[in-house]
């Protein structure tokens, strides 16, 4: 029994008589705070604004010099400048069928007119779609004859010389 006290004694003195290391200072790493407006003032002080009015004239001259660089695009002084224009031809169509030259003709000249629309109506007149029955195409009710439209698809493939 006495040896069982004298073995947690033992180590008890030891660990007494052993020199402890202590710090007396400990650094602190950065940290990155989340303040308030008010705290961050707290902290830094009153910090009053300073205009330096060099860079203040430098950047209104930059803004205005961007300012009329927009407005006055410079210009190629380019003193010729080549065109090249071709006058308007109409296109060779002997190679189309006499139906397809007059049904194309009248599309381009409804086209051209005052009213456009009377061309886009030359081009749906085969199908018989016209302005008595548009208000019913717009309403999603109208009927196409697909025997017409088979037809009038034949007559184009006649014309273009495909069979």
């Amino acid at each position: 029994m006495n040896f069982i006290k004298y073995l947690t004694v033992v180590p008890l003195l030891i660990s007494m008589c052993l020199p402890a290391v202590q710090a007396n200072e400990v650094a602190s790493l950065p940290t990155i705070h989340a303040m308030a407006e008010s705290e961050l003032r707290e902290e830094v002080g009153f910090v009053p604004f300073q205009e330096d009015k060099p860079v203040r004239q430098a950047l209104r001259h930059h803004v205005d010099k961007i300012q009329n660089d927009i407005q006055n695009p410079n210009v190629n002084e380019t003193p010729y400048i080549e065109i090249d224009y071709q006058p308007v031809t109409t296109p060779d169509m002997s190679q189309l069928s006499p139906f397809l030259q007059q049904y194309i003709l009248s599309i381009t000249s409804g086209l051209q007119s005052s009213d456009p629309t009377s061309g886009v109506f030359n081009m749906l007149e085969p199908l018989d779609i016209n302005r008595n029955n548009i208000a019913a195409l717009r309403e999603g009710t109208i009927k196409i004859n697909m025997e017409q439209a088979i037809k009038f698809q034949q007559q184009i493939r006649e014309g273009l010389g495909m069979k």
